[in-house]
């Protein structure tokens, strides 16, 4: 599935990719920020637009337009990637081909260009009532984190373990500094995003690359684009590491463990296809050591996993224990990653680790939002691989080259939430 990539100029690239395995065209707008000191007024300014534009002022308008546009879905975002976050702003439609009416692409076009845009304004500035409403759903966004344990747990590790790094910032900013927020400056801030963010434009379906390029430029000839903001590489090697322990205590009824390794690899190294096997062989399923070792055999964990975070370089283990477990988890876990170290890798732990991944990566290409995200992974480091390149490669992957990577993975910082004691607390033994 090859994908097309047109200049536009002015730091917009437009990416098509031609597919007729879709009905629907779907089209993602996606603007490139460093992860700084503005990242609270970032993660706001999408809901913010998503409230209205200039001709559809409300969420009803809105709602009464995607009716018209034959269940058209539009959905804004922001995501993390490295020490970027990425603000989106999609839609989702029928493919003309399909419709007696014609033209439906090019209203999307066109809607999508007043959201980002032409919002509704006040004072010079956003309309408070929006701002407001708001900033109060990004706070509570922000807390739900806390009733997902297991989402808690790995964010709270990624927390510690890169204290003093922009990765450490959490994508949905900070409820400190929205209680604080200033209204002109989330304009402002606006301002510079449209201006001078990278802004990488994606289009999925059974379309024609020089028409989709016509049709972003008419939609979008008006947009006010000055000097092209560079974002700073993200800083994913760490060697000198000291690992560190924290401890967290909450009402909680089961213990949530998660470890955070440095594995000194990021997704534009070479070493990024073996590391992916050996993160599968670890804890990608039912296949893997973890879950063979820790959950099934010693009966320690009522699940157990390995993520890599591939924009920053890190490993996330995460486990569920009971609370008198935790050393003899922490020591079985690091026996696993150094009989892989070792090499001791049976041969279905290597087998099935690549087919859980060609599986996931096939899965992804019947989803237009998974296309969209991977390709997007691919701006962000500048890389052109398919996915079907990306496949053969992992197929390509020697046990001793899982053997070498595992030798770059260095553990950093262990977080276990147990159960509260005498009150919330948080302890710290290391650096």
């Amino acid at each position: 599935m090859h994908i097309e990539s047109l200049d536009i100029g002015k730091g917009i690239r437009l990416r098509v990719l031609p597919t007729k395995k879709f009905k629907t065209v779907t089209m993602s707008f996606c603007f490139h920020r460093d992860l700084d000191e503005d990242y609270t007024y970032n993660a706001l300014i999408p809901a913010v637009l998503k409230r209205g534009c200039e001709g559809f002022e409300t969420l009803k308008d809105i709602e009464r337009h995607m009716e018209s546009l034959y269940g058209a879905v539009f959905d804004v975002g922001v995501q993390k990637k490295g020490e970027r976050q990425i603000l989106r702003f999609s839609m989702e439609v029928v493919n003309d081909d399909y419709l007696a009416e014609q033209g439906i692409l090019a209203q999307a076009f066109y809607f999508l260009n007043r959201v980002i845009n032409r919002p509704v304004l006040e004072d010079g500035g956003f309309k408070k009532e929006y701002v407001s409403q708001e900033k109060e759903n990004m706070k509570n966004r922000i807390r739900s984190l806390v009733n997902d344990k297991i989402q808690y747990s790995l964010e709270r590790c990624a927390q510690e373990m890169c204290r003093g790094e922009k990765y450490s910032r959490y994508v949905f900013g900070d409820i400190n500094e929205l209680d604080n927020l200033d209204s002109s400056k989330l304009y402002s801030v606006y301002r510079d995003i449209m201006q001078s963010s990278p802004l990488d434009v994606f289009v999925v379906g059974d379309v024609q690359p020089e028409k989709i390029r016509l049709l972003f430029e008419q939609s979008f000839s008006t947009m006010d684009r000055k000097r092209m903001a560079t974002i700073p590489k993200t800083v994913y090697k760490k060697l000198q590491v000291v690992p560190k322990t924290v401890t967290e205590e909450m009402d909680v009824n089961q213990g949530k463990l998660a470890m955070g390794f440095r594995t000194n690899i990021n997704a534009a190294d070479e070493e990024y296809f073996p590391l992916l096997v050996y993160s599968s062989v670890l804890g990608g399923g039912p296949h893997s050591k973890l879950f063979i070792n820790v959950r099934e055999k010693a009966s320690l964990a009522y699940y157990a996993f390995a993520r890599l975070e591939k924009f920053k370089g890190l490993m996330f283990i995460g486990a569920g224990i009971d609370f008198d477990k935790y050393d003899q988890t922490i020591n079985i876990i690091m026996e696993q990653l150094d009989a892989v170290a070792k090499g001791q890798i049976a041969q279905q732990e290597f087998e099935g680790a690549i087919n859980a991944l060609v599986t996931s990566l096939k899965g992804s290409m019947d989803q237009p939002s998974q296309l969209i995200d991977y390709y997007l992974g691919n701006s962000v480091i500048d890389s052109d691989i398919t996915v079907e390149e990306l496949i053969e490669r992992i197929k390509a992957v020697t046990v001793d080259q899982v053997v070498e990577v595992a030798h770059n993975v260095k553990l950093d910082t262990i977080y276990f939430l147990r159960n509260r004691k005498r009150g919330y607390v948080v302890h710290e033994k290391g650096n």
